[in-house]
């Protein structure tokens, strides 16, 4: 079956956040506490509006898809590139959340997320590749998908002659690792001693070498 890769359009977020919370599931603390009832209908198009949001916004952020012989979206991805570019901080912001509580449980997993990628960007002087989010429908998985979109971006770093840097899971950590990524540590996110008692989320920090970039004609 023929897979294709190709740029999002905005058409495209509501389906790609539905493989968001398809993929997910509710494995992911990360993913529960920063984009609330995903997996209902309500926090799907808020997680879509979001999504179309940053598609807007940020320049450095390239939403991609595959697609299959029927032109149905089966895997998505979204890089961030970064060509000479340090970007702000990213802040978490909206009303989405029941309560100031898990509002404030969600910024914290936010910003400790982000951490080692935020200062890798910083680090390489905004000269990097960052896979920010890699999601394959279930029912598609194990099919090629997701290896493509990750040569995608590789194939950018490559011709930039950067690094490239991803948060892994488990489920991931072996396909990264075959396409040249490297572990570097296992990252738990830090959260205030009021949230000790609930779930953990970590992450592999890997990390893919820069390549010399081939020289221009």
């Amino acid at each position: 079956m023929p897979f294709t890769v190709e740029k999002c359009t905005e058409a495209d977020l509501p389906r790609f956040f539905e493989i968001v919370s398809l993929a997910f599931r509710h494995d992911h603390e990360y993913i529960d506490s920063v984009f609330p009832d995903h997996d209902t209908p309500a926090g799907r198009e808020a997680g879509a509006e979001r999504m179309l949001a940053t598609m807007k916004a940020d320049i450095n952020a390239i939403f991609l898809k595959v697609v299959n012989d029927e032109r149905k979206i089966i895997a998505a991805a979204k890089w961030n590139i970064y060509d000479g570019v340090v970007p702000p901080k990213p802040e978490l912001t909206g009303d989405y959340w029941k309560d100031g509580d898990e509002k404030e449980f969600a910024k914290h997993m936010f910003d400790g997320y982000l951490v080692p990628r935020c200062q890798d960007i910083k680090d390489s002087r905004g000269n990097l590749a960052t896979l920010d989010m890699l999601i394959v429908d279930p029912y598609y998985q194990r099919q090629g998908a997701g290896r493509m979109l990750v040569q995608w971006g590789t194939a950018v770093a490559d011709r930039l002659g950067v690094e490239a840097v991803v948060e892994a899971g488990d489920y991931g950590r072996g396909l990264y690792a075959q396409e040249g990524f490297e572990v570097l540590d296992k990252y738990e996110v830090p959260v205030p001693e009021k949230w000790a008692a609930r779930r953990k989320q970590w992450f592999w920090w890997m990390k893919r070498p820069a390549l010399a970039p081939a020289p221009k004609n």
